[in-house]
């Protein structure tokens, strides 16, 4: 491994449309247990551009940062992008030539040769802009080439992706210029470049901020905000599948309690959710943050609840990424972390579903607190990278670092 920098000085940049979250700083009390894994700081020198609501892909040896808010353009979204050898903990740029226009709030993902990258929001004269089309970007010759356009969903951000293996699906998402959620989507094929419409028969109601994840056979939808207005949290979902083209309602029993900005991994045979917003509400009205979660298992069309003993507290604009055994949530803003303060957490804990519980991951070495960051799993390491320090809502993070867990 090559030799670890410290971590980066946040950078100040105008950040619209930041996710709703208190990120106060509170005096910290630190006697909560220390946590296993090693952290390693990660290299800054040729690192990407932004900070917030970027995507963080892995694949190959390598895991893709691209997009996002930093302040590249007057709006503040970039159109740049680097990638992490954590091997050698060395970033590389990706060219510029033909690549996607700025954006941030976009979805990412890896076909095994190709990063897909589609939609978001900042295009055009306005920051809140949607945009419409996408570039596939050859991580092998380091050059990006336009999707197709004929077909596509329309404009959008917040929407969510998910790769089949041999078709990217994109459903749901907000145009905010119109003020609409949305409920529809369409399947990308890379090898012919076409766009094919999902069904809208029997699909979930429109939503923003939900889980969209690909089990191998079918595509799970669940939770959200159903408004572009006021947030109302949705507890439904659906899967939709390619061999009969149709969508099934999934079950609702014992389902979590209605969310929105919630995270979910796929672990082989479950779906897992945890975390998020609009749980309950405060005495005001207010969303209160979710604390708990539960595991779908769509063979049998059942919920169970995760445990919530030795579980982080509850958050939102936290990062899950599942290792393959463990599902590691880490960092988003609460109410009280794990050292007694408030605001953008430094804890997290990782999950093991053959047990049912959970484990505190190590503080010692870990990366300045902060939420709406992203994450990727490399294969043996959690890369976080960017996010919202704490001391104010214009406050961004150009740093990571990699947990060894």
């Amino acid at each position: 491994m090559a030799h670890l920098e410290p971590v980066h000085t946040p950078r100040q940049v105008r950040l619209p449309l930041l996710l709703a979250t208190v990120l106060a700083c509170c005096s910290s009390q630190p006697s909560a247990p220390e946590g296993t894994g090693q952290w390693m700081s990660v290299s800054t020198a040729d690192a990407p551009s932004a900070g917030l609501h970027d995507t963080a892909v892995s694949g190959g040896s390598e895991v893709f940062v691209w997009g996002g808010l930093g302040g590249c353009t007057v709006q503040g979204a970039c159109g740049t992008g680097a990638r992490l050898d954590p091997e050698t903990n060395t970033w590389a740029q990706m060219t510029e030539a033909r690549a996607p226009s700025a954006r941030y709030l976009h979805t990412a993902v890896w076909t095994g040769t190709h990063l897909l990258i589609w939609g978001g929001l900042g295009c055009g004269t306005k920051g809140t802009a949607a945009c419409g089309d996408g570039a596939a970007y050859d991580a092998h010759s380091d050059t990006w080439t336009p999707l197709a356009t004929l077909g596509a969903p329309s404009a959008r951000g917040w929407q969510g992706a998910a790769w089949t293996g041999t078709e990217m699906l994109i459903w749901g998402g907000e145009e905010p210029t119109g003020r609409r959620v949305l409920g529809d989507g369409a399947r990308y094929e890379p090898r012919r470049d076409t766009w094919v419409a999902l069904p809208s028969l029997g699909a979930p109601s429109p939503r923003r901020y939900h889980t969209v994840v690909w089990t191998g056979a079918e595509l799970l939808v669940w939770g959200g905000s159903g408004d572009a207005t006021q947030d109302i949290a949705l507890d439904d979902g659906a899967a939709w599948s390619p061999t009969t083209n149709a969508w099934r309602a999934l079950s609702r029993t014992g389902a979590p309690r209605a969310r929105w900005a919630h995270t979910s991994v796929w672990t082989g045979t479950e779906l897992l959710i945890w975390g998020g917003l609009g749980c309950t509400r405060d005495a005001t009205g207010n969303p209160e943050r979710c604390a708990d979660g539960a595991r779908y298992d769509p063979a049998h069309d059942t919920w169970k609840p995760l445990s919530t003993a030795n579980a982080p507290s509850a958050r939102t604009g936290h990062t899950a990424v599942w290792t393959g055994q463990e599902m590691l949530v880490w960092g988003g803003a609460a109410l009280r972390c794990v050292d007694g303060s408030a605001g953008a957490c430094q804890d997290g804990a990782a999950y093991t579903p053959v047990t049912d519980s959970w484990r505190p991951l190590a503080r010692r070495g870990a990366p300045p607190a902060r939420a709406s960051h992203s994450a990727a799993w490399t294969g043996q390491r959690m890369l976080v990278w960017g996010g919202v320090a704490n001391g104010g809502s214009e406050v961004t993070l150009n740093d990571g670092a990699l947990l060894a867990p």
